[in-house]
């Protein structure tokens, strides 16, 4: 009779422990299960987030559907309704909480938001939300509060510019700055290229951006580190008055520096 009861109690016991556990386990919504699956596949996902499924929802979900009818291989699409507790961290990420609705957004296979389409949606926006690879890299870094050195390199190019590799070294900007390179003369960058007014040269050609996605300028590979501080200073200078952030900050990390 002992022996049953300590088994009992012991069966009890694991029960317990295991409901706990399970309690513990942090739930994967819907929203993050498919972003996890479009990286894992190397495609873009489209997520429709919405409140309600009012007509607003249904002809931007049908729009939605028509636009990646033929690119399966290249995006997938998710529903998130805002009001489901298990997206919250979904939609907190994004702040979307204020949102108008219905929203979709682009994501791109590395985590880059390439298009943010509120209330309605075309075929054109869906179309214009597929970016290069060099483009999401520099989207991602910048969505993040980071610095872009973009290293547009001559083809057979391997080797960075000096004064690049001394930026990112900098024990004070190099934490807060990405590198991203690509070859002139890859035909997917050539839009990008456009976008920038940049013409492949026979050297590297840099172009720095900052947060949330301005074009501070663009250098030759000669360029220096101490020209880029202080190409950096100016710009911080002038987008914060008094050393103080405008509306949704403007340096990297968020912090800007005094004025000199």
């Amino acid at each position: 009779m002992k022996r049953q009861s300590a088994t009992g109690w012991a069966l009890a016991l694991v029960l317990v422990m295991a409901s706990m556990a399970q309690a513990q386990t942090p739930v994967v919504s819907p929203g993050q299960t498919a972003l996890a699956a479009a990286a894992r596949q190397q495609k873009y996902l489209f997520i429709l987030f919405y409140k309600q499924d009012d007509a607003a929802t249904q002809s931007v979900r049908q729009t939605l559907n028509t636009a990646l009818a033929k690119r399966g291989d290249q995006a997938s699409s998710v529903l998130v309704q805002t009001t489901d507790p298990t997206e919250k961290p979904l939609i907190d990420h994004w702040a979307l909480s204020r949102s108008p609705m219905p929203l979709v957004l682009a994501v791109a296979p590395n985590g880059a938001v390439t298009g943010s389409f509120p209330i309605k949606l075309t075929e054109q926006d869906v179309a214009r939300a597929f970016v290069s690879p060099g483009m999401a890299a520099c989207l991602k870094a910048t969505q993040s509060r980071k610095l872009v050195l973009l290293c547009v390199q001559p083809t057979g190019a391997t080797e960075l510019p000096v004064g690049v590799r001394e930026f990112k070294a900098d024990s004070q900007y190099g934490p807060a700055t990405e590198i991203v390179r690509f070859q002139a003369s890859d035909p997917a960058e050539a839009g990008f290229l456009q976008a920038l007014q940049i013409k492949p040269a026979a050297t590297t050609v840099i172009a720095f951006l900052a947060p949330p996605g301005n074009l501070l300028g663009t250098f030759e590979s000669t360029v220096t580190k101490q020209q880029l501080v202080d190409r950096l200073k100016s710009a911080q200078s002038s987008c914060c008055p008094g050393g103080k952030c405008g509306p949704g900050g403007c340096c990297p990390g968020g912090k800007c520096e005094p004025r000199q």
